[in-house]
């Protein structure tokens, strides 16, 4: 037998304490496992990117990401692609509402050229190391 935690006033279960996020996270994400890809490799950009261009041997080829890194610095470099990882993300999401196939698709794209960039600033850290 369970036992079952009760409410002393009144003998009712007691309900399980819920995030204070709980209304945004009710159900699960569409594409969540594609959306979580897409975001952690957004991210590894960012720190490989960061990386490079701290040891002064590799330079930002993006013309507008250059732009915001001379203007803003790490910090706008985070907050542009921050804000460029959001706006795809939360894009996918109203897209999946109507378009499923094509969500997966634009998020399967990012994926994929998101894994040429790491890979290649991964192979230029690497050479730089050696």
């Amino acid at each position: 037998m369970n036992p079952i935690l009760m409410d002393n006033l009144n003998d009712q279960p007691n309900p399980k304490p819920r995030s204070p996020l709980h209304f945004l996270f009710r159900h699960q994400l569409s594409l969540e496992t594609e959306t979580s890809w897409f975001l952690l490799l957004g991210l590894l950009d960012l720190v490989l990117t960061t990386m490079l261009l701290r040891t002064g041997a590799a330079h930002e080829v993006n013309p507008l990401a250059r732009f915001i890194i001379s203007e803003g610095g790490l910090p706008g470099l985070i907050g542009y692609k921050f804000g460029l990882l959001t706006l795809a993300a939360v894009a996918a999401q109203i897209i999946v509402l109507s378009r499923p196939r094509t969500a997966k698709a634009v998020l399967l794209t990012g994926i994929g050229v998101q894994l040429v960039v790491v890979a290649y600033s991964a192979m230029l850290l690497a050479k730089i190391a050696h």
